[in-house]
C-alpha cells in the first residue's frame, strides 16, 4: 500500500460540502471473505457502499449508480479490474479508481497508475486501518476537480456575461452617438423633438413615445412631440400636465425617473388618447433645472432596468439638443424682430430722403434757380451725400432682407451681356470721374444663364464699383466673363493694392472692413460684399477673391448655366 495522506482535522468530506449526499463507493472484488473484510474497514464512513463480485456486475453497478470511487480487484473473472477501470472512464472521465493486486511488487504498482489508477493497494493488506484515509484522499481530488471545474464554468459565464454586458454597451454607446449626429442636423427645435421621441421608442422597444417641454413660467409640461401616438390637441393647444401629476409630472418635479403600472392597463399618456399597462418617465434636465420629460409605454410587457438606465443617457444627450435648439430658435426671433425693426426704420428714412433728394434736384435745375458757384458747390455736395445716404439705406434693407431670408429675387433665362451694360452705365459717373479704363471681355461661347438680371447688375455694380475705387485714378479695370461648362464665371480685376491672406476671409463678413489707408479713404459700411456674397448663393453660385499685395485682386463668381427647355421661375 502507498503511504497514504492523513485526514485533514475537519473530518475529510464532511468539511467540504457539509449538506451533500454520501458519496458512492463501488467495490469490486470477488472473494467473499476480502469482500467482508473491505465492507468492515469502510461501512463506518458517511458513504454509500455497494459491491460487485465479477466485472459484470460492476458494469452494471457503474452504469446504474455512477460511483464517485472504485475499489477493484486487478483479476477478476471474465474481465481484469483494468478493464472495469476503462470502460467506468468512458462513462466518467473523473471517476477516481484504486486498484488492489496481489502481486507485492514495485512494478505491478507502476503499471497499474500508468493505465490510469489513482491509487493502489496490495493483498494482503499490509495496513487496512489505512484503507478509508486513502479513499476519503481520492474521493477529496474528485470534489477538487469537481469544484474546479464548476468555477472554471462559472468563470466562463461570468466572462461571457461581462462580453455581452461591453458589447451591449459599446452599441448602446454607438448608438447614442449616431443618433446625436442624426438628430444634431436639424437645429428646428420641432424636427429635432420628433427624432428624440422617435428615437425613444425605438431605444426602449416602446409603442408610443411622447417627448414633453418645461414651461418656465407655470412649470407645467406640455406635449410637444409623439411617436405611435397623436397628441390631443384643443382649443389652447396641446393640454398642459400640473408639476407632480402622475408619471410624467412627477419625473420633472423630482428629476429622477417614474414608473407607473396597473394591472388593468389604464396608465395614460397625458395630452394623448393612450393608456397602457406601464409607463416609463424619464426626466431631462441641464444644470439641475428640468427640461422636459420622455415617456415611453408599450401595448404589452414591462420595462426593465436597463431599458431604464439607457433611456436616462440618452435623455442627458437630448436634453442638450432641446436646449441648442430652443437657444437657436431664440436668436433667430431676435434677429427676425432685429431685422424688423432695421426695416420699418429705413423705410420711414428712405421715404423724405428720396423727398430731400428730389428737392436738392429740383433746386440745382438751372431752368429754375439761377445758382452762384457757391451754391452749386453746396447743392451738390448735398445731393451726393444724399445720394449715398439713399445707397446705404438700400443696403441696409437689402441685407435685412437676406438675413431674415425674404429678399425678392425674379430669377429668368438670360443673356449676361445686358446685365453687365446695365451695371458698366450706373458706374459711368464714376468711371469717368477717376479716369479709369474699363474693359469688358465677355467669351463668345458664353452660354445663356439663369438669373435675376437687376440683382446681379447690383452685385456687379458692387464689385466693380469697389475695384475703381480702389484702383489708382487713371487705372484699369477688367471685366470678363467665360463658360466652365456647367456654370458661368464673371470676373472683375482691378490693380491696385491688393489684399493680404490674412484679410481675405474678413471680406465676406458682415459691417467688417480691412484696416487700410485705402480702405480708410473709400469708407463704406462693408455690406456691399456680404450682400453680394447672398446675391449669388441665392442663385445657386458661388463667390471670391484672388490677391497678390501689390498686384492687385480679382473678385469674381459663379452662375448656373441654363439648362435646355428652363425659361425662367421666380423665387422670393
Amino acid at each position: 500500500m502507498t503511504d497514504p495522506s492523513p485526514m485533514d482535522e475537519h473530518g475529510g468530506a464532511a468539511a467540504f460540502a457539509p449538506d451533500a449526499p454520501p458519496a458512492r463507493v463501488l467495490v469490486v472484488e470477488d472473494d467473499e471473505t476480502v469482500a467482508e473484510v473491505l465492507r468492515e474497514v469502510l461501512q463506518d464512513q458517511p458513504y454509500d457502499l455497494r459491491f460487485a463480485s465479477s466485472a459484470e456486475l460492476a458494469m452494471r453497478a457503474i452504469a446504474e449508480a455512477q460511483p464517485d470511487l472504485i475499489l477493484t480487484d486487478i483479476s477478476l473473472p471474465g474481465q481484469s479490474g483494468l478493464e472495469v477501470m476503462r470502460q467506468a472512464r468512458a462513462i466518467d472521465s473523473e471517476v477516481a479508481v484504486i486498484l488492489m493486486t496481489g502481486y507485492a511488487s514495485v512494478q505491478t504498482a507502476i503499471d497499474a497508475l500508468r493505465q490510469g489508477a489513482d491509487d493502489y493497494v496490495t493483498k494482503p493488506f499490509d495496513d487496512i486501518a489505512d484503507l478509508p484515509v486513502m479513499v476519503e484522499k481520492r474521493l477529496r481530488n474528485r470534489r477538487l476537480k469537481a469544484e474546479n471545474r464548476a468555477l472554471v464554468e462559472r468563470l466562463r459565464r461570468h466572462e461571457q456575461e461581462l462580453r455581452e454586458k461591453v458589447e451591449l454597451a459599446t452599441g448602446q454607446m454607438n448608438a447614442l452617438y449616431r443618433v446625436a449626429m442624426e438628430i444634431g442636423a436639424d437645429l428646428e427645435l420641432q424636427p429635432r423633438l420628433a427624432r428624440i421621441a422617435a428615437t425613444a421608442a425605438q431605444f426602449a422597444h416602446a409603442d408610443a413615445a411622447v417627448v414633453y417641454l418645461h414651461q418656465e413660467s407655470t412649470a407645467e409640461l406640455r406635449p410637444a412631440a409623439a411617436h405611435g401616438v397623436e397628441i390631443a390637441m384643443g382649443e389652447d393647444g396641446a393640454p398642459a400636465v400640473p408639476p407632480g401629476a402622475g408619471a410624467v409630472g412627477m419625473a420633472a418635479f423630482q428629476l429622477s425617473p417614474v414608473r407607473a403600472r396597473t394591472e388593468d392597463g389604464g396608465v395614460p399618456l397625458p395630452g394623448t388618447p393612450w393608456t397602457g399597462p406601464e409607463v416609463l418617465a424619464i426626466p431631462m434636465s441641464q444644470g439641475g433645472q428640468p427640461t422636459g420629460v420622455m415617456a415611453v409605454s408599450r401595448r404589452e410587457g414591462a420595462f426593465t432596468t436597463e431599458d431604464q438606465e439607457f433611456l436616462s443617457l440618452f435623455a442627458s444627450q437630448a436634453a442638450v439638443q432641446i436646449s441648442n435648439s430652443q437657444l437657436f430658435e431664440h436668436t433667430k426671433s431676435l434677429d427676425r424682430l432685429k431685422s424688423d425693426f432695421v426695416a420699418v426704420v429705413s423705410h420711414e428714412i428712405r421715404t423724405p430722403l428720396t423727398s430731400v433728394k428730389g428737392a436738392l434736384e429740383l433746386l440745382s435745375d438751372e431752368r429754375y434757380f439761377q445758382n452762384n458757384d457757391q451754391q452749386v458747390k453746396l447743392l451738390t455736395i448735398a445731393h451726393a451725400n444724399a445720394e449715398r445716404l439713399l445707397l446705404l439705406i438700400n443696403d441696409i434693407l437689402d441685407f435685412s432682407k437676406l438675413e431674415a431670408a425674404s429678399l425678392p429675387m425674379s430669377i429668368e433665362r438670360m443673356r449676361l451681356e445686358p446685365v453687365v451694360q446695365q451695371a458698366e452705365q450706373h458706374l459711368r459717373m464714376l468711371i469717368e470721374e477717376r479716369r479709369i479704363m474699363l474693359e469688358v471681355a465677355l467669351a463668345d461661347d458664353l452660354p445663356d444663364t439663369m438669373l435675376d438680371p437687376h440683382r446681379i447688375a447690383q452685385v456687379l455694380s458692387n464689385l466693380m464699383s469697389n475695384a475703381i475705387k480702389f484702383s489708382p485714378p487713371g487705372g484699369r479695370v477688367i471685366v470678363r466673363a467665360e463658360s466652365l461648362g456647367h456654370e458661368v464665371r464673371v470676373s472683375v480685376r482691378d490693380h491696385g493694392e491688393g489684399i493680404t491672406a490674412a484679410d481675405i476671409p474678413k471680406l465676406f463678413r458682415k459691417f467688417q472692413q480691412i484696416d487700410s489707408g485705402s480702405t480708410r479713404k473709400v469708407g463704406g459700411t462693408g455690406l456691399g460684399l456680404v450682400i453680394s456674397k447672398g446675391i449669388v448663393e441665392q442663385h445657386g453660385g458661388r463667390i471670391g477673391v484672388d490677391s497678390t499685395p501689390g498686384e492687385g485682386s480679382t473678385f469674381w463668381f459663379t452662375l448656373p448655366a441654363a439648362v435646355e427647355g428652363v425659361q425662367g421661375e421666380r423665387a422670393a
